[in-house]
């Protein structure tokens, strides 16, 4: 009996090391052995740029060196993904990825754009948020609902947002459908921008997120009358959410890491890592929570199926207003 136990235990362990010799064995590498670079389409300061720095900052803990950011200003943030997509896939230089991207995709107004779903390699989305009004402090309308019926009342109203291929310019577009109502969109090359026209009496409403519009609510020239999310910012918990004053309408911008496509296994692995120990450290909660910034972590699988998401309602933004490139 003995010797039989024995003959089995000698057959178990040549079975496993055959089995383990047939399998592919994972590459071990060294990696990251120098400073990696993120690439961030905005100017410094302004809050992709901010955020973008303190995700930068908790990775570099975990992957044993320096992240830093490198600002390349304009196109909605496609100038820097555009060249950040034909540097080396070997997971130094990376970039951000907004819902702009997917706008640029299927806007014609675009003359150059980026497939986030063919181009880019995702390392994990870690931000959304919500998209608010802001309006001047002594404005006659202090929620969303006021703002339609006063917009009804005064077609053509001069509202501040992005460019065209941006998502604040198309959630102009998106909130006129909704609710029926005529706004005139006055672009600008930044939120700062048109927070500050507004201010200065240039427009009736600016759409901005409560942390970009802080300063200037906390020294009483503009107010926020709602924001486009699920539930009350805890930075911000007097400001409404647009469901609580009874329009139905979620959206805003989010945020994404990406590389350039064809990225190694490994390292998307390795940098994927990263990212959510980054996301769910003590710091990096504590700062968008009191900064107002959405909480949200998708991992690649995750984010991917949300990628498929956003490429369809960006498609059928484009479809519905008429501007939909030819061929898409």
């Amino acid at each position: 009996m003995g010797r039989k136990l024995v003959l089995i235990g000698l057959v178990l362990m040549i079975t496993l090391s055959l089995w383990a010799a047939g399998q592919p064995e994972l590459k071990k590498v060294s990696f990251p052995e120098k400073t990696i670079e993120i690439y961030v389409g905005f100017a410094a300061g302004g809050g992709t740029d901010i955020l973008a720095r303190q995700l930068a900052r908790n990775m570099e803990p975990v992957l044993g060196k320096s992240v830093v950011i490198v600002n390349k200003n304009g196109g909605g943030g496609l100038i820097a993904l555009k060249e950040m997509a034909v540097k080396p896939a070997d997971g130094y230089t990376l970039g951000l990825l907004l819902g702009n991207q997917f706008l640029q995709k299927y806007y014609k107004g675009s003359d150059t754009w980026i497939d986030p779903m063919t181009e880019v390699t995702l390392l994990g989305v870690f931000n959304q948020d919500p998209w608010g009004i802001a309006v001047k402090a002594d404005a006659p309308f202090n929620n969303i609902t006021e703002f339609i019926e006063y917009a009804k009342k005064n077609p053509g109203l001069r509202v501040g947002a992005g460019s065209p291929g941006t998502l604040y310019y198309w959630t102009w577009e998106a909130l006129m459908e909704a609710a029926g109502i005529k706004l005139t969109i006055v672009p600008f090359g930044g939120t700062a921008l048109s927070l500050t026209a507004l201010a200065g009496g240039e427009l009736s409403a600016a759409g901005a997120s409560p942390s970009e519009a802080d300063s200037l609510v906390s020294a009483k020239l503009v107010k926020m009358i709602g924001v486009s999310s699920e539930e009350r910012l805890a930075a911000f918990p007097n400001v409404r959410t647009f469901r609580e004053d009874g329009f139905d309408l979620v959206i805003g911008p989010w945020r994404a890491l990406v590389g350039p496509k064809g990225m190694p296994t490994e390292i998307v692995k390795i940098l994927e890592k990263a990212v959510r120990d980054a996301y769910y450290s003590d710091a990096f909660q504590t700062f968008i929570k009191e900064q107002g910034f959405g909480p949200l972590y998708l991992d690649t699988v995750e984010g991917f199926e949300f990628f498929k998401q956003e490429d369809t309602f960006f498609r059928e933004i484009m479809k519905k207003s008429g501007e939909l490139r030819g061929g898409m």
